[in-house]
């Protein structure tokens, strides 16, 4: 008695062996086959494809990416050819224009096959989206990618086709590109681009072709769009950095301490000068009015950044450290010299600043006189918030890092509470792009240049260029490009330290040096 399963089994083995004795399916998917001239390709031929309703197609194939490729042939019209055996000779010239195409690119080092534009745009923007770090110098910021986003989606909208395929964007696509921008934010009833915008825009769209056509092979750089950056040519007297003078770090200072941290605004007359109450119990006292009060939770907050903030343009000024440092400044970096003196402990302190929180990406140690900024800071922050990995530039009320608007703004009111800037007309805090204020030198005032003023300061009272540059994590080329200036009339004292025993005054006269100045050579 057989059992189903052996039944079932036996069945099987039937079906399996009478497969076997059928003959081969001899579909034909090649018809009309015809090979190029053995000079060009052995392996490509002109055929029709029965599956794509018999058009003739071109089989190619790429020795290098060892792929098989089948085109439709068309004629120069962009029509297909009739799919009848008839059309074979019109089908064999197409083919053989078509495989000399196709091997100019092979030769070139580009794909056959290509993308479409918005492709290239997606995989460009998830390459960068990629890239995004918090540590320095590993990668970009969200920030960073979200304008390289904005840029790249202005891009796709000047081509104004998602499926242009990349090797058919012309090469000099973007020779208007500046001309569409400024017309579309006007469009848009925004301020006209400035060019440092339509530069950056220019740049990431020069970068994408670079990195995912030509770099993925589907374009060279002899067949990319060719996209000119040309900027303006700004004649500058030196490369000078913005620094403070004196007398406007004084002013500043005064202000920021006097007014500013305790949330009050001084009145200026039509001259901008402070007046003083005539009558009253306030007379004889300089006028000005409270903007930010204690009498809210809210108020307090912003008392205490306002303090916080005054104290870290103390530390920028007095160390010399990037504001991007200082942001990340934690109280465990702080600590003690020991090599130093007790008496001089109370002023001067050593930083930590790792290599994640440097520009250079190289960490380093400098020392600074803000042991009595960094005592005024504990008396303001709970203590609850003063743990050793902590930061110490953060927010009070939910403890995370200050937000760029706090370092910005805060900056801005200190300048014209100062008199160093005034507001502009279109100025609203919440409004479009934020406070606006004109810094009536011109000078560029900016965070980083409290650490600018440091170095030129330190340069001018004598420290060595070298002691500068370690202490500040830059280097001497960099110092004398951009903050140091030679002038031998006056570095005389500097320059004969050391040797005025061996220098002997002269006992003739030096009349004869002037005499040059006043000869004609004509």
């Amino acid at each position: 008695m057989v059992s189903k399963t052996e039944e079932k089994v036996n069945t099987l083995t039937d079906e399996i062996q009478a497969s076997r004795r059928k003959k081969k399916v001899t579909n034909k998917f090649v018809l009309d086959k015809q090979e190029l001239p053995k000079g060009l390709d052995k392996n490509a031929y002109v055929f029709r494809n029965p599956s794509r309703n018999n058009c003739w197609c071109l089989y190619f194939y790429d020795r290098y990416s060892d792929k098989r490729h089948r085109f439709v042939l068309k004629d120069q019209f962009g029509n297909n050819i009739p799919p009848v055996k008839e059309a074979q000779q019109e089908a064999f010239t197409a083919g053989i224009i078509k495989f000399s195409q196709l091997k100019e690119k092979i030769d070139r080092g580009e794909q056959v096959n290509t993308i479409t534009f918005k492709e290239m745009c997606d995989l460009f923007v998830r390459k960068e989206e990629a890239r995004i770090s918090d540590i320095p110098h590993r990668g970009i910021t969200f920030i960073r990618w979200r304008i390289v986003k904005s840029q790249v989606k202005w891009a796709r909208d000047f081509i104004n086709n998602d499926k242009t395929p990349v090797h058919r964007i012309r090469r000099n696509a973007f020779d208007n590109y500046e001309v569409w921008r400024i017309e579309q934010a006007r469009l848009y009833g925004k301020k006209d681009p400035i060019q440092k915008t339509i530069i950056s825009e220019l740049g990431t769209i020069r970068r994408m072709f670079e990195e995912v056509a030509v770099a993925r092979g589907y374009l060279s750089r002899a067949t990319m769009p060719e996209i000119a950056i040309t900027k303006k040519n700004k004649r500058r007297i030196d490369n000078r950095r913005d620094d403070l003078s004196v007398p406007e770090w004084e002013q500043l200072e005064r202000s920021a301490r006097l007014y500013f941290i305790k949330g009050r605004t001084r009145i200026l007359d039509d001259n901008y000068k402070m007046e003083k109450h005539d009558k009253g119990k306030d007379k004889g006292l300089w006028k000005y009015k409270t903007v930010v009060t204690r009498n809210s939770a809210r108020g307090k907050n912003n008392l205490t950044h306002r303090e916080m903030f005054y104290y870290a343009m103390r530390i920028a000024m007095d160390s010399g450290m990037r504001v991007g440092s200082i942001k990340k400044l934690k109280w465990r970096h702080i600590d003690k010299n020991t090599s130093l003196p007790e008496e001089m402990q109370k002023k001067w302190c050593s930083i930590d600043v790792p290599a994640e929180n440097t520009k250079t990406g190289i960490g380093y140690r400098c020392a600074a006189p803000i042991v009595r900024h960094i005592n005024n800071l504990k008396k303001i922050i709970p203590s609850e918030l003063r743990r050793p990995n902590d930061l110490i530039f953060r927010n009070q009320s939910n403890g995370k890092p200050w937000s760029i608007r706090i370092w910005e703004d805060y900056l801005k009111e200190v300048l014209v509470e100062g008199r160093l800037a005034n507001w502009r007309e279109d100025s609203e805090r919440g409004k479009n792009s934020g406070l606006k204020i004109d810094i009536l030198s011109g000078k560029n005032l900016t965070f980083y240049s409290f650490r600018h003023t440091h170095i030129t300061w330190r340069l001018r009272e004598g420290t060595p260029m070298a002691i500068v540059a370690r202490n500040t994590n830059t280097s001497m080329q960099y110092i004398e490009k951009h903050y140091f200036h030679y002038k031998a009339d006056e570095s005389v004292e500097q320059l004969a330290k050391g040797r005025e025993k061996y220098i002997k005054p002269t006992i003739a006269s030096t009349e004869w040096i002037r005499a040059f100045e006043v000869e004609d050579y004509g």
